[in-house]
Formats: C-alpha cells, sequence, structure tokens
C-alpha cells in the first residue's frame, strides 16, 4: 500500500492537471462566445476549440449556461480589482484624488472594451434570465458597498459637501455604470477621452470639496 506521501504527490499532477483543463474550456468558451455570442455556441464547438472530449465539458459544466455564469462571475472579480485595486481609503487623502478617480472610469470602461462581445452576451441574459439577473444585482451590491464606504470615509474626514453617501454612491455606480455599457454596446459615438474627462470632473466636484482636500493631509481628521 501506497504511503500518505506517495499518495499526495499523485495526487497534486493530477489537481494541477483537472485545473488546466477546465481553464482551457473557460478560455475556449470565452473567444467563442465573444466571436459568436452565445446562442450560435454550441458546448461540442467549445470542447473542440478547447482540445477536450465533450464528456470531459460535463465532468466540470453541466452547460454552456453554467459555464457563462462561471465566466460571468470571473469577470466581476476581475473588474472589480481592477477599479478598486488602484482607489482605495487611503487615497481620499491623496493630493492625486482627481486623477485616480479619472483612473478608474477609464479603467471600467477600458476592461469592459476588451471584451466587449463578452458582456453584451452577458447583458442580453441578464434581461430575460432570472439567476443572470439576480447574479448582476449581487454584483452591483458589492461595487456600491464599496463605494459606499469610500465616501462615508471621505465625509467623516470632512472632504466631501454635505451629501447624502447612499445617494452619491448610487449616482456614482449608475453613472459610470451606464456609461461603460453604453460604449460596449455601441450606443455612444461621443469621444470617449472627452467623456472620461468630463465625467470625472462631475463626479469629483459633485462629492469633494477641494479646500478639504489640501488640508486633509495624511489622514482623517480626529
Amino acid at each position: 500500500m501506497a504511503d500518505s506521501s506517495t499518495s499526495s504527490i499523485v495526487a497534486a499532477p493530477k489537481q494541477e492537471r483537472s485545473k488546466q483543463t477546465k481553464e482551457k474550456i473557460v478560455q475556449a468558451a470565452i473567444k467563442l462566445f465573444q466571436e459568436r455570442g452565445y446562442e450560435k455556441t454550441t458546448s461540442n464547438e467549445i470542447a473542440s476549440e478547447a482540445g477536450v472530449s465533450v464528456g470531459s465539458f460535463y465532468v466540470y459544466f453541466t452547460d454552456k449556461r453554467s459555464l457563462l455564469l462561471t465566466i460571468f462571475d470571473r469577470l466581476a472579480d476581475d473588474l472589480y480589482k481592477v477599479v478598486f485595486d488602484g482607489f482605495n481609503a487611503e487615497h481620499l487623502f491623496d493630493s492625486e484624488l482627481r486623477p485616480r478617480i479619472k483612473q478608474a472610469i477609464a479603467k471600467a470602461i477600458a476592461d469592459k472594451q476588451r471584451r466587449s462581445g463578452l458582456h453584451k452576451v452577458i447583458y442580453e441574459l441578464v434581461l430575460k434570465d432570472q439567476e443572470f439577473s439576480a447574479r448582476h444585482k449581487e454584483i452591483m451590491e458589492r461595487s456600491n458597498s464599496k463605494l459606499r464606504e469610500l465616501i462615508s470615509l471621505a465625509h467623516a474626514a470632512n472632504l466631501t459637501w454635505d451629501a447624502d453617501v447612499e445617494a452619491a454612491a448610487f449616482l456614482v455606480q449608475r453613472v459610470v455604470f451606464d456609461l461603460s455599457q453604453d460604449y460596449v454596446t455601441g450606443c455612444c459615438e461621443f469621444d470617449l477621452g472627452r467623456a472620461i474627462e468630463g465625467l470625472t470632473n462631475m463626479i469629483y466636484r459633485f462629492l469633494f470639496k477641494p479646500a478639504a482636500i489640501s488640508e486633509a493631509g495624511s489622514g482623517p481628521a480626529k
């Protein structure tokens, strides 16, 4: 009988191969959904693109819908990191606050544009599939919660105007989301750079008092 150390050595490569196989399927689906759309892509085609058997596909996913839900979660996590990893509480007291707001907006739009076909597919399902709709609400609440946290901190440090924090977080999120979605779906033809610049000014001036920012120093008032 093999000892436990031998068993763990054997199991590790198997687990790694399993992860690699699943990732191949995910990447193949991203490529095909992006290029062809959801309805015109079959599970068999995804398996073929991934270089795995159809049986292997069904080991990891019940159907292409469950696969797209997995991709949806990944896109949401990636977008959250892209936006908020570069904008957190300490940056509220940064002299470069406005450029950081602009960078967050630009990154949110650019990240969606990079996978525009995929975002179109998901948006269509959000409108007609209850599970996708529920998942979308959870994702929106996650980012809204982060915005409320940041705006609350800024408000407590007297960096903002006397604003309704919940309403401010809601409005900032919606205007950035709706603008990015319109560019992804091709509804906007206005110059993107000018739109980002204008939106940055709107958010910055709506929320923050310039005098308070310059007086804030390195942290919140005590």
